[in-house]
C-alpha cells in the first residue's frame, strides 16, 4: 500500500507541479565557465547574432546563479498589452562536477507558486456564484469542476511553453562550449559485470565440487 501511495504521490507532483521532464547536459567546462556563458547569453547583443532566435517575441531571460547551479525565469511580450507577461515557470539547474573539466547539469522545471495558486482564483470565484445561484446543485458542481480543469490545463500549457523555451535557451547557449564525452570500454571487451559474475560463479562451482 505504501508503494502505491508513494507512486501516486510522485505521479501527482509530476503532473501538477513539474511541467517538463528532467534534462541532463554534460559540458566540458567548469561550473563558473558555464554560469558565465549563460549570463552572457541571457543579454541580447549584436556580438552574438547566432542567438537572436532566442529573443523572438521580446523574450527575456533572468538568470540567478547560486553555489551549485542556477535558476532561470523567462518572460515574453504580449501582443494585446504593453509590457511582458507573467513568469509561469522556473527552471532549476543543479550542477555537479564529474571530473575537473566536465560539469553535469540537471535541468528541471516547475510552476512558480503564484502562477500555481492562480489556477484556483477564477474557478473558485465562479464556483461560489454557481453553487449559491439558482442552478441545480449537480450542474453547478459539474460546471465548477470543468472550470477548474480548464484553468489547470491553460496554466500548465503556458508553464510548459516557458519551460521548453528555457530548456532550449540553456542548450543553445552552452553549445558554444565543447560537449563532454565520457570514457567508454573499447569495442569487443567483455562486460565488466558479466566478467565478475562469471568469475564468482566459477569460484562457487569449484567450492561445491570440492565439498562433494
Amino acid at each position: 500500500m505504501k508503494a502505491i501511495r508513494d507512486k501516486l504521490q510522485r505521479w501527482l507532483i509530476n503532473r501538477v507541479w513539474y511541467v517538463h521532464p528532467v534534462q541532463v547536459l554534460l559540458v566540458q567546462a567548469a561550473l563558473p565557465v558555464c554560469l558565465q556563458t549563460l549570463a552572457h547569453a541571457a543579454k541580447p547583443s549584436t556580438k552574438r547574432l547566432h542567438l537572436r532566435n532566442l529573443f523572438m517575441d521580446g523574450r527575456r531571460y533572468h538568470l540567478m546563479p547560486w553555489k551549485d547551479g542556477f535558476r532561470l525565469n523567462s518572460t515574453s511580450r504580449l501582443p494585446w498589452r504593453r509590457g511582458h507577461g507573467r513568469v509561469a515557470s522556473v527552471l532549476t539547474g543543479t550542477c555537479s562536477e564529474v571530473t575537473a573539466d566536465i560539469t553535469r547539469i540537471d535541468l528541471r522545471a516547475r510552476m512558480t507558486l503564484p502562477f500555481f495558486l492562480d489556477i484556483f482564483l477564477l474557478p473558485g470565484w465562479m464556483s461560489l456564484l454557481l453553487i449559491f445561484g439558482p442552478l441545480p446543485l449537480p450542474f453547478a458542481v459539474g460546471a465548477s469542476l470543468l472550470l477548474l480543469l480548464l484553468s489547470w490545463l491553460w496554466h500548465r500549457y503556458n508553464a510548459m511553453l516557458q519551460a521548453t523555451d528555457m530548456m532550449y535557451f540553456v542548450q543553445v547557449a552552452l553549445d558554444d562550449l565543447p560537449a563532454a564525452t565520457l570514457d567508454q570500454l573499447p569495442p569487443g571487451q567483455p562486460n565488466v559485470v558479466e566478467a565478475d559474475f562469471r568469475q564468482q560463479w566459477e569460484k562457487f562451482y569449484d567450492e561445491q565440487r570440492r565439498k562433494h
